[in-house]
């Protein structure tokens, strides 16, 4: 039962006995015949959802820290309820997607599920959870900050903590026939990252300041375009030279070799005379077929953290070039190939595109001669120019 109370301090408390304990929660609002009229009405609420079985703990007190109190006693009470909780079913869902993902995407989801999802939800009755409570855990994610005040998680990272609960409830809804929550849902508005790829002139900075050790290696990332995980999973055999072809077969992803990422990242590349001789120079060292191409100074496996922390922002710094992400190598070979008018369509199967599109919509605005914006070609050559 629920009933209220006021403190001594004048702030009402709830006070409600469930499953045998005692909980006690303020409603940090003073005595006013106002607030006593809302304290009554919500005391009314939650004993008729109790009188029903239907009470949920974290849909009065969101915030309290006796919400996982009241459904670990819950879930002791009842263990044989109709429907599993959201944690129970979570696991089971993992394990049958096991066998599809490869092994680092099935790590990446599963961390996600157990630091984020299982904490909020576990202790929940899968056909229970609402479109509310997905809000409630959108807002206490967006107000996660670092320790300089700045939010620790942006939208797209909120929106892809959410997807797989997205997944694991709509076939939890087919194959337990309950109504699925979440048809009125609304992904949170992304903000693009910027792209900053480096000019012509600010390439040639950056070479002439890069430690000669690694001169080659980003010599190859600027040439070819190359993800981080796929230059990083780079092999020996990988590398054709009579033909003068770098095949991406597989990626360096969480310490361990992964397949591509899509059908059209499996792509062969073709080398030109700079890239040629830069693995040329970069394999002479190299014994085995099997040997990775590019390692660290203790011949290890190139992590995306090492490279960033140790080689590219104190190149940059040491350059005078603005602070940009490490995937700008990747952005600045495709501004630059466009540039030099290179056929869009190379320019896509170089970069593991599936299509022009994203040359056009990304790319462009970097490039003078890549389009016009005014009208003026179409007018020079409707004038015979």
């Amino acid at each position: 039962m629920a009933n209220y109370r006021i403190r001594p301090n004048g702030i009402i408390q709830y006070d409600l006995h469930v499953f045998g304990v005692r909980f006690r929660e303020s409603s940090k609002m003073p005595a006013t015949p106002k607030n006593i009229k809302i304290a009554k009405a919500t005391v009314k609420q939650m004993n008729a959802e109790l009188e029903l079985n239907t009470f949920e703990y974290r849909d009065f007190f969101p915030d309290s820290k006796k919400v996982d109190k009241f459904e670990t006693l819950r879930r002791e009470k009842y263990p044989d309820l109709l429907y599993p909780y959201f944690d129970d079913y979570t696991n089971e869902w993992l394990e049958r997607q096991e066998h599809r993902w490869s092994r680092s995407y099935y790590r990446a989801i599963s961390s996600d599920i157990q630091r984020y999802l299982l904490p909020f939800f576990g202790n929940t009755l899968i056909n229970e959870i609402t479109l509310k409570q997905v809000d409630k855990f959108r807002e206490s994610l967006s107000k996660k900050t670092n320790k300089n005040g700045n939010s620790l998680l942006l939208n797209a990272r909120i929106n892809a903590l959410i997807g797989p609960m997205i997944s694991i409830i709509s076939l939890a809804s087919e194959e337990l026939s309950f109504e699925y929550p979440f048809r009125r849902y609304k992904r949170l508005r992304e903000t693009a990252a910027e792209s900053s790829p480096l000019t012509k002139a600010q390439l040639k900075l950056f070479m002439e300041n890069v430690d000669p050790n690694w001169y080659d290696y980003y010599l190859v990332r600027f040439y070819t375009g190359m993800r981080s995980c796929e230059i990083h999973g780079l092999q020996v055999k990988h590398l054709i030279f009579e033909h003068k072809l770098i095949k991406i077969r597989q990626n360096w992803v969480q310490g361990q070799f992964s397949d591509v990422k899509t059908p059209k990242s499996r792509r062969d590349i073709k080398m030109s005379e700079p890239v040629y001789q830069a693995l040329k120079r970069v394999i002479a060292s190299k014994n085995h077929q099997d040997d990775i191409v590019f390692t660290d100074p203790k011949d290890r496996p190139l992590s995306c953290h090492y490279v960033a922390r140790k080689i590219w922002y104190p190149t940059l710094k040491k350059a005078g070039l603005d602070k940009r992400r490490p995937y700008e190598t990747r952005h600045t070979a495709a501004v630059l190939h466009m540039a030099a008018l290179e056929n869009p369509v190379y320019i896509s199967r170089m970069l593991g595109h599936s299509n022009t599109k994203m040359l056009f919509d990304i790319y462009a605005p970097y490039v003078v001669n890549a389009t016009g914006t005014d009208g003026s070609a179409f007018t020079r050559l409707m004038a015979g120019e």
